[in-house]
């Protein structure tokens, strides 16, 4: 049986069958298709958002290298097997792939091409639905390459549009299918995202979503020079900032995003300086640093990564919450987030752990939000923090 064929068939089986309520909290991970990926227990997901697939200059969609592509799509049809209720979105965009949103949201033939091209993809392969990442409308993440129009003032009102369009079609066409098509977005989770001169957007918008995975990590990162948390549940008023998942789930609940259509993320990963001085406290929390701790990987420290390289070890009851090669972990009950701090070299890593994930899924439901979602599965590739979200979530 081919990759498609075994796709389609079992998409088919569980979209026929599907409630349009959802019957528990949604669990998503994003499954990068560049990444060497461990063992997934699918089981414990409700959703995988396949990254990226490429938007070509006609405003088609294709796939990004399709021989890497076509191996992951395979393994993706074995998941669904084992696991019929998965529901595989494939994700279109990206913080690199996003250029051409501008232009094809803008155009009515393109919008066209790409609805028409996103459907083909999902009846090919058998997925259930697309999830349009654009970074961002309105203001281009990368750089537009000389020549092209990469962000217009009315992008937003144009993915409104677009997605109402697309919306439109999915369900007719699942009508005609027997089946439910899905649409979602990756959303910037800032005011300036929220921001539109024409007035609110992000309800109209959420609409014609099934959900919006809420990008709430990155609030620090490697474009600075000073010891923060990357993702922290609440702020740390002692850090200046009030970026937060808290604060952005509550900017997306006052534009009128129905908290059933709101996904917070999580990142599997951390952010790393070094010579950060050690601060009033000795832990070296919002400290100016000299340089980045792995600038030839963008300081990223993914969960896994720290746990094979022995900067963390496991404590009596089995996580990861001890320190090794010299740091001490910290822990902030204001950010509910930890981070290690090496005094010698004055190295500090921002991160998320079992107990801070846990506090995230908690907030979720407790809130009454659709589920949460995080970036991404490989940079958990022993399954540590995937567990303790599902176990929160009772998956």
């Amino acid at each position: 049986m081919t990759v498609r064929v075994a796709l389609a068939c079992v998409a088919l089986c569980a979209a026929s069958c599907a409630s349009d309520s959802p019957q528990r909290a949604e669990l998503i991970g994003y499954y990068a298709g560049w990444t060497e990926q461990g063992e997934i227990d699918s089981r414990r997901l409700s959703a995988i958002d396949y990254a990226f697939l490429a938007l070509e200059a006609d405003g088609s969609v294709a796939l990004a290298h399709p021989g890497a592509d076509e191996a992951s799509l395979a393994r993706l049809a074995r998941m669904k097997r084992d696991n019929p209720a998965l529901v595989l979105f494939a994700s279109v965009g990206g913080w690199t792939g996003s250029s051409g949103f501008s232009d094809m949201a803008s155009d009515a033939s393109s919008r066209a091409r790409f609805i028409a091209s996103s459907l083909a993809f999902l009846r090919r392969y058998g997925f259930d639905g697309i999830d349009i990442d654009w970074e961002y409308p309105g203001a281009i993440g990368v750089a537009c390459a000389p020549g092209l129009t990469c962000e217009r003032p009315g992008d937003k009102e144009n993915f409104v549009r677009l997605a109402r369009e697309m919306r439109a079609a999915m369900d007719g066409a699942g009508r005609a299918e027997g089946r439910r098509y899905r649409l979602t977005i990756a959303a910037g989770a800032d005011a300036k995202f929220a921001a539109n001169s024409s007035g609110p957007w992000l309800a109209r918008l959420a609409a014609s979503l099934d959900w919006i995975n809420l990008m709430t990590y990155d609030y620090h990162g490697t474009w600075e020079r000073e010891s923060n948390f990357v993702a922290p549940l609440r702020a740390d008023p002692a850090g200046g900032s009030d970026a937060s998942v808290d604060a952005s789930v509550s900017l997306f609940l006052a534009e009128g995003v129905p908290p059933g259509k709101l996904v917070p993320g999580i990142a599997f990963y951390g952010k790393g300086w070094t010579g950060c001085a050690p601060g009033p406290r000795g832990d070296g929390l919002f400290q100016r640093c000299k340089d980045l701790a792995r600038p030839d990987h963008e300081a990223t420290f993914e969960f896994a990564y720290l746990e094979d390289e022995g900067f963390l070890a496991r404590d009596g009851a089995g996580e990861l919450t001890r320190a090794g090669r010299g740091f001490e972990r910290h822990w902030s009950a204001a950010a509910s987030g930890p981070w290690l701090y090496e005094a010698a070299s004055g190295t500090f890593i921002a991160y998320d752990d079992e107990r801070s994930v846990r506090d995230k899924a908690r907030e979720a439901l407790r809130r009454g939000l659709r589920g949460v979602m995080f970036w991404e599965v490989s940079a958990d590739r022993h399954g540590v923090l995937l567990r303790a979200v599902a176990d929160e979530l009772g998956r």
